[in-house]
């Protein structure tokens, strides 16, 4: 039927939108998983807007009125087609990216977006005009299923075959046949008598009337602000270490939205019985992830993860579904579940990153579950119910329990920390940590080290981790400063950093030397002013760029021309990834018109989960340049294995005998031209580079 059709497609452009003009925005707020969070709350924000509308227009008497009042809405959105984005690389460096990401959306898809999100409710609350008496709860699930279908084919269908332009185009196209289905759909309902059919509906619902406590609306409220939370919470988890792409915000959004269809296709399907024993087993799981799952590799933290939040969210949305009204309700209903779901990403963004220096929403979230899921009990108590007393005290004494386990073991787990905050960008922390026998103080970054620096006396200034020695990074700075000496030029070296970090690479500077650091977090630059030495005590005269680094190059050329580097060193991490925008071919593309002839571009690859060899291959063969792969083994005193590449032309430097001596042989030694990676601006995918 035409409703059914009209709900499926306006579930399923809903869906489809978010990676991609979250995917669109990216770039110009540095990559972060952040980002995702902002958009969530862009979007729980609008459906909020678009379930409040739906409730109030299903209060207008006149169904004629409400169908003129949705068509004069529906005609003003399609004048905001196609969607898109402009230019906005200033507004991305300003002190408030959550604030832009807002703004840029809302201008961007703010009211197609708006107009979908009221589509289900609307046409659920129709429906109980046309077939009276009857409850749709249903559709919800058929809604569910055309939003899954979209998360799903994005990354596997849409993202891999088609650029972001195109997938632009074909959602405009989408939108224009959703709204032609809508129109017939309206145009066919302003022809019936609707006098009549109002009357005998209100007689069936005052049959039917089963009273809605404020305990209810509270948990409709509660229940889906959890679920969102644990939905924002696990995304981030899973995103600290790896690119935050659409592939990883489907995975937990995907689980999220099939919880849904389970708990209101059937309430055979949820018992609450069998869910409440897994989510147990599930919650201890996340107590342990919390502080050790950054030791596992990304494929186990994604199923444990997906897993915890499936458990979790199978109890909300159970309970929900449990709590549903009768069809009276039905927009009331919708409109504080999507309220709860606004509060959840509001939390997230606003609330947690200012109260909390950690991650704690994700742990809290869980405890929530537990007493939700007693008050649900309790708010029962009319039915059998009454027999399940145990289950309300089981509940709150795991509640008690969890929290207790908690925050003693991160009491244990932060006792080491000197420093720690958390802003848009992530977590970032100071700790001073013991190797052999040594004191060492790290910059880390969620659950990625940064820059370590010895406090131990006459080693501050020497260079350790991803930037000893040796390293691909060191000998670039090292035998460019020899080469210029040699040259007889007055200033040595002119070097730029995508990526400040504790300001470890500060340490190579000499005395007329110039370096630019490029860095996204401000938490990063006062740390590294802060808790770090590097920066105060180069010799080479330092200067720090606040702002994402591809951005900020391309206003320096759009306003400057090239700043004539001699080198220029990407190692701009969020955790364990680097951003997706830095290593497009339109970005290394950037970085050599900042070069000099004889340049080098340095680019830290060391990744424990993404294999980039074949991306900066691929990448080198476009621009027709040489590369020198240099991998530094761990020693007793640096831990880590450290991969850099060498993309130059400069003949000087690739035959100099040191850098043959340190060049590594390539992992991949066979790998074809048919199995290098090129990204563009307008295509990338992640996993193609996935271990």
């Amino acid at each position: 039927m035409l409703y059914l059709a009209i709900i499926f497609l306006s579930a399923f452009l809903l869906f489809q939108v978010q990676p991609l003009i979250a995917k669109l925005i990216l770039p110009y707020f540095g990559g972060g998983s952040a980002v995702w969070t902002a958009c969530l709350l862009f979007f729980q924000a609008f459906l909020l807007l678009g379930y409040f509308y739906a409730h109030c227009l299903t209060q207008v008497k006149s169904v004629k009125k409400q169908l003129i009042i949705h068509s004069v809405f529906l005609l003003v959105s399609v004048l905001f087609l196609p969607i898109g984005i402009q230019d906005w690389a200033d507004i991305s460096q300003t002190s408030s990216p959550l604030q832009n990401i807002l703004l840029l959306l809302t201008v961007s898809i703010g009211l197609p977006y708006f107009i979908l999100s009221s589509t289900g409710p609307l046409i659920q609350r129709w429906l109980t005009y046309i077939e009276i008496g009857k409850l749709p709860y249903q559709l919800y699930s058929l809604s569910n299923v055309g939003s899954l279908l979209a998360l799903i084919s994005f990354p596997f269908l849409f993202e891999p075959l088609l650029t972001t332009t195109q997938q632009s185009n074909y959602w405009t196209f989408g939108y224009g046949c959703y709204a032609l289905l809508l129109v017939t759909l309206l145009l066919k309902m302003s022809k019936l008598s609707f006098t009549s059919v109002e009357q005998s509906t209100q007689q069936a619902l005052d049959k039917s009337v089963i009273t809605t406590t404020l305990l209810d609306k509270i948990l409709w409220i509660a229940l889906a602000m959890v679920g969102v939370v644990l939905l924002v919470a696990s995304t981030n988890a899973m995103t600290q270490n790896i690119p935050p792409v659409p592939f990883l915000w489907i995975v937990p959004l995907c689980l999220y939205l099939l919880t849904f269809i389970i708990s209101f296709h059937s309430s055979k399907w949820y018992v609450r019985e069998y869910w409440f024993a897994l989510f147990v087993l599930t919650a201890c799981l996340a107590l342990l992830m919390y502080f050790i799952g950054s030791q596992l590799d990304i494929i186990s933290q994604v199923v444990i993860y997906a897993c915890i939040l499936f458990s979790a969210c199978m109890i909300c949305h159970g309970e929900l579904a449990r709590l549903k009204p009768q069809v009276q309700h039905l927009t009331l209903f919708y409109l504080f579940m999507s309220l709860g779901g606004f509060l959840g990403s509001a939390f997230v963004a606003f609330i947690a990153q200012n109260i909390f220096d950690q991650f704690l929403e994700f742990p809290l979230a869980i405890m929530s579950v537990f007493v939700l899921l007693a008050l649900s009990i309790y708010s029962q108590r009319n039915t059998a119910i009454k027999t399940q007393t145990w289950l309300v005290a089981t509940n709150l004494i795991l509640a008690v329990s969890f929290t207790v386990g908690l925050f003693y073991l991160n009491t244990l787990f932060v006792k080491t920390n000197v420093a720690s905050e958390r802003n848009f960008y992530g977590i970032l922390s100071v700790k001073d940590v013991e190797i052999n026998n040594k004191v060492q103080r790290r910059l880390i970054d969620g659950t990625t080290s940064h820059g370590t620096q010895s406090l131990e006396k006459g080693n501050e200034k020497k260079p350790l981790s991803y930037y000893r020695k040796n390293t691909g990074v060191a000998l670039t700075l090292e035998q460019l400063t020899k080469q210029r000496v040699q040259e007889g030029s007055v200033q040595n070296i002119n070097a730029g950093f995508v990526g400040l970090g504790a300001g470890t690479l500060a340490a190579y500077g000499n005395k007329t030397d110039h370096y630019i650091f490029y860095e996204l977090n401000p938490a990063v630059i006062f740390a590294a002013n802060n808790y770090f030495s590097y920066l105060k005590d180069s010799a080479a005269n330092i200067e720090v760029v606040l702002g994402d680094g591809r951005v900020s190059l391309t206003q320096q050329f759009e306003h400057s021309g090239s700043q004539q580097f001699d080198a220029l060193v990407i190692d701009a991490f969020s955790g364990d990834s680097i951003p997706q925008h830095l290593l497009t071919k339109e970005a290394l593309l950037l970085y050599f018109k900042h070069l000099k002839k004889d340049g080098v571009l340095a680019i830290h690859i060391s990744n424990s989960h993404l294999n980039l060899i074949p991306l900066v291959r691929g990448l080198a063969d476009v621009l027709d340049t040489k590369i020198v792969y240099v991998e530094t083994l761990a020693d007793k005193e640096n831990e880590h294995n450290v991969q850099w590449v060498l993309v130059t032309n400069n003949e000087f430097f690739l035959n100099d005998a040191r850098i043959k001596i340190y060049a590594s042989a390539w992992p991949m030694p066979n790998i074809g031209e048919k199995s290098r990676i090129i990204w563009t601006d307008d295509h990338s995918d992640l996993l193609s580079v996935l271990k």
